[in-house]
């Protein structure tokens, strides 16, 4: 299968985060797609158009409609790319999959994405490539069976897969709390699953007892960036939340209560690891508990630009040391050469770990004007996360070279 060029999910992302009308593009793609060239790329490129302007129906029904024919798609094509990365993706909205092509901007690295179909007992040729990654959310339904297939498909030819774990790595928010219950300097919030017939009912009353009184912090499981997430501080205001909400399961959480007591402000750090290594990829201070970067409104705040400029400036030798026995914890337990967590601290100092995920975003679209502290420390990641595949393209090659030297004879 002969993969097809498209624009992609990261130049794509920045021209609308700049504020670029993609309607215009948009009107030239679709008239494109009846000369019959790469018309399944344009496809997945009007997925991601319609998903950033807010469609996200429509998105994954272009994206559907490529499926259908083709399942592998080249980005960042240039005549002889120094690397040629195949990303095993899961068929997903925008935000699904590790962010690859924002932290390969500008490499010398052609990616071929395969959208793969774990349903499928179909065996294709893989297309040449010189390292491979597993993309897929490790939080899942199908993370498990995903990566089964990723095995199966890569054994025969021997690729050396990167953030392929050797078993599974369960990042649900349950789950991720009991990894970690007891870990000194490590908090993670009591979270249970929950049925929607439980909290309807009164099944629940003892479960949810056990994380603690009101206020609880519930979202629908599988929600990402605030979608669906509450704080419920009463069994009335529960019951008000199920009946405004369709899904059929939640995770509920104790509240930890993390503003910083000086001043009342909540802090959430998101920080990135790759290849064991811990990096600042942003901070956000803002006065609501449920926070995240977008709603700080970091822009508006030079304050606020600098505390963060001097947290990510100091990271190694302050927060990465002052962490450094939960930042060894989490890299044990989750077997991935890359990930990052969402965090902050409570006011006894022990790291609050909210999230970890293999599929958080990270770019460097911010305005340098406005931002000019940070492009520094994102392409820092960026070249450790290049570095990880070199390694690993590296180690293959040694692999190949070794099995086809000569056999020893044994006397």
């Amino acid at each position: 299968m002969e993969p097809q060029e498209r624009i992609g999910l990261a130049s794509l992302t920045k021209m609308a985060f700049d504020g670029v009308d993609l309607q215009p593009l948009r009107n030239e793609l679709l008239s494109k797609v009846f000369t019959g060239k790469d018309a399944d790329g344009i496809f997945m490129d009007l997925s991601v158009i319609d998903q950033l302007q807010g469609n996200r129906a429509a998105g994954l029904a272009w994206q559907d409609e490529a499926l259908k024919r083709q399942r592998i798609f080249s980005t960042q094509k240039t005549d002889g790319a120094r690397t040629k990365l195949l990303v095993f993706a899961e068929p997903s909205h925008i935000g699904g999959n590790t962010p690859i092509e924002f932290l390969l901007q500008g490499a010398d690295v052609e990616i071929l994405t395969y959208y793969l179909n774990v349903e499928s007992d179909e065996q294709i040729d893989l297309p040449a490539h010189d390292v491979a990654f597993c993309a897929a959310p490790a939080d899942s339904v199908k993370a498990e069976a995903f990566q089964d297939k990723v095995r199966a498909l890569t054994a025969a030819v021997g690729t050396k897969v990167v953030n392929l774990p050797d078993g599974q790595v369960d990042l649900e928010r349950d789950s991720l709390e009991a990894m970690f219950a007891g870990k000194a300097g490590l908090t993670l919030p009591k979270t249970q699953r929950f049925d929607r017939w439980e909290l309807e009912g009164t099944a629940a009353e003892d479960s949810l007892a056990a994380l603690g009184d009101y206020p609880y912090v519930v979202r629908p499981v599988g929600s990402h960036a605030g979608e669906g997430l509450v704080l419920i501080e009463s069994r009335d205001a529960l019951s008000d939340y199920l009946f405004e909400r369709t899904e059929a399961a939640f995770f509920v959480s104790e509240f930890i209560r993390y503003a910083t007591p000086e001043d009342g402000f909540y802090r959430k750090y998101r920080v990135i690891f790759v290849d064991g290594q811990p990096f600042p990829c942003h901070m956000a201070i803002a006065d609501q508990w449920d926070l995240w970067y977008l709603n700080a409104r970091m822009e508006e705040f030079a304050e606020k630009r600098a505390e963060e400029s001097a947290w990510m400036d100091s990271f190694e030798r302050r927060f990465a040391t002052r962490h450094e026995d939960g930042f060894g914890a989490l890299t044990d337990a989750i077997d991935l050469d890359y990930f990052g967590v969402d965090c902050a601290e409570d006011p006894e100092g022990n790291l609050v770990v909210f999230e970890a995920d293999n599929a958080l975003i990270v770019h460097d679209m911010d305005d340098e004007e406005v931002f000019p502290y940070k492009s520094k420390h994102m392409k820092r990641i960026f070249n450790a996360f290049e570095a990880l595949l070199e390694k690993n393209r590296r180690a293959e090659t040694s692999e190949e070279t070794a099995d086809k030297s000569p056999t020893r004879r044994l006397s």
